[in-house]
């Protein structure tokens, strides 16, 4: 069996709450929203920490790479966009505004195709994660911007929390006079978030979670999961731990950004690790994975360890790259994982077809195995072993996998191709555990179905029991399984009897 277990204390996230679903509600779409599958799309604007956390040139291969972009330093940002109406008119949603970012986006904006006029760059609204100079130092500039900005229904809202918004403005009072918040016309105004709370942004909806940033740490910081109808993007960067978080939140997302400030576990930096990353990809079941805010200057400290394996300096982006590469060749479980170094000007698009939507012809065969992966916690594989009469079954959560193997699998008796069942295999000194999975479809296209599992010895000893939440698709996808793959010959009296029913 394989654990997925964060060992190291500072990244256990032992405060995480755990409930069947999440009240996370899609984004708004109304008569003038279209959203077509390639018009989400996250651009990386910058990718570095703090430039005096990486280092000298002449120590560090990373610093030096990073120091001789022709002048070219931009901290850690993205920006999501999505398009909100007919015509060329996209939704731009900033995440921080660090050293460089301005003149990324002005960069950004030629190489996307939407510079239409000097100040198109200008976001719509803008999140900020914490009030760290590498994720606040350009906002004067960006507010000078919006000041200057001849289109008279500008109005960007700069998104944080209370705590966040107190210590910008201490550090930049001239922004007090340039928000509308005070009263004047300005196109500029705060809008306070609380942790664990959605709030809409256009077409986003936007979670904010408390972060953790180590003992230097600004009260107030957080991250931020952005939905999109049933898209998912994780802005995960600048934190150590995320205290009492609700993991299903955090499940199956499409693109997951985390900072990480060294490859071997630093918990002084304030952040997590590459090494961490790997564990939070697989606890999180995210498709897709990109690294931000590496600087690996503290790496050089597990040199003086001569029985250290791991990497002992600060590495190149393509360095690091080759490292996660051979890393996952071992453990990305057949390349279901996929961790990507980002790099400045770098653009994810939602652009891959769901596997689960393709099978949409009747007459096409499902097969012999089936994986389905869930909306909140689980993954599901199950296999028809049809030349022994076995089932195989396997459960894998956040923590672990559980393997079961079950005998005579088949629906009951009406020919019911929402319930099946498995009985135990019998060993030398007693009888496995049997199973009763059963299908139960949603009411409606809004609401999700369930998958109701129950591995049980006899009619009282659960061994696996949960409700499994899918989307509508997968619930199709697992009675067409079993009506193409098992017999329905045990009736009622016969379950009965072997305690199923």
């Amino acid at each position: 069996m394989i654990l997925y277990n964060m060992s190291q204390e500072h990244v256990t996230l032992k405060n995480i709450e755990d409930s069947h679903l999440t009240n996370f509600p899609k984004a708004t779409v109304n008569e003038r929203t279209i959203i077509m599958q390639d018009q989400l799309m996250v651009r990386i604007n910058g990718t570095l920490p703090d430039i005096s956390t990486i280092g000298s040139e002449e120590k560090s291969e990373r610093a030096a790479e990073v120091k001789k972009r022709q002048g070219i330093i931009t901290n850690t940002s993205c920006s999501l966009f999505a398009k909100i109406e007919k015509g060329p008119k996209m939704f731009h949603l900033l995440v921080d505004i660090g050293q460089g970012v301005v003149k990324s986006l002005e960069k950004g904006a030629l190489d996307l195709g939407l510079k239409s006029s000097s100040s198109s760059f200008i976001p719509d609204a803008l999140l900020i994660t914490h009030s760290h100079d590498d994720h606040i130092k350009e906002l004067p500039i960006l507010v000078n911007q919006v000041d200057q900005d001849d289109r008279s229904k500008q109005n960007m809202k700069i998104f944080c929390t209370t705590e966040c918004r107190d210590q910008i403005l201490k550090k930049f009072p001239q922004l007090s006079e340039k928000t509308n918040n005070n009263g004047n016309n300005n196109g500029v105004s705060f809008g306070i978030v609380q942790p664990d709370q959605t709030f809409e942004v256009g077409p986003f909806s936007v979670m904010p979670i408390s972060a953790d940033h180590g003992d230097n740490s600004p009260p107030g910081s957080i991250v931020y999961i952005v939905k999109l109808l049933d898209k998912k993007i994780i802005i995960g960067w600048d934190f150590l731990s995320l205290p009492n978080a609700n993991q299903n939140l955090f499940w199956k997302s499409d693109l997951l950004i985390l900072g990480t400030q060294s490859y071997n576990p630093h918990p002084e930096t304030g952040m997590i690790s590459v090494s961490d990353a790997y564990d939070l990809v697989r606890r999180w079941n995210a498709k897709e994975c990109y690294i931000v805010h590496y600087s690996g200057l503290l790496d050089f400290e597990e040199a003086s360890n001569q029985w250290f394996r791991g990497p002992v300096k600060a590495m190149t982006t393509d360095e690091l790259q080759s490292v996660i590469n051979s890393h996952l060749q071992v453990t990305g479980d057949n390349g279901k994982f996929r961790i990507t170094v980002a790099k400045e000007g770098m653009v994810w698009k939602d652009e891959e077809e769901n596997q689960h939507n393709l099978v949409t012809d009747e007459n096409k065969p499902i097969g012999k195995v089936l994986e389905i992966e869930s909306l909140q916690k689980y993954v599901l594989k199950i296999e028809n072993l049809d030349r022994d009469h076995k089932l195989k079954l396997m459960v894998e959560d956040t923590v672990n996998r559980f393997n079961f193997e079950f005998v005579r699998p088949t629906k009951d008796g009406n020919g019911n191709d929402t319930l099946l069942y498995a009985q135990g295999e019998k060993g030398m000194m007693a009888k496995g555990p049997q199973l009763r999975m059963e299908v139960v479809p949603s009411e409606s296209q809004k609401e999700s179905s369930i998958i109701k599992i129950r591995v049980s010895k006899g009619s009282k000893k659960d061994v696996f029991k949960d409700d499994i939440y899918v989307n509508n698709t997968d619930a199709q996808r697992l009675r067409r399984y079993i009506k193409e793959n098992f017999d329905s010959p045990l009736n009622k009296i016969h379950l009965f009897l072997i305690g199923l029913i």
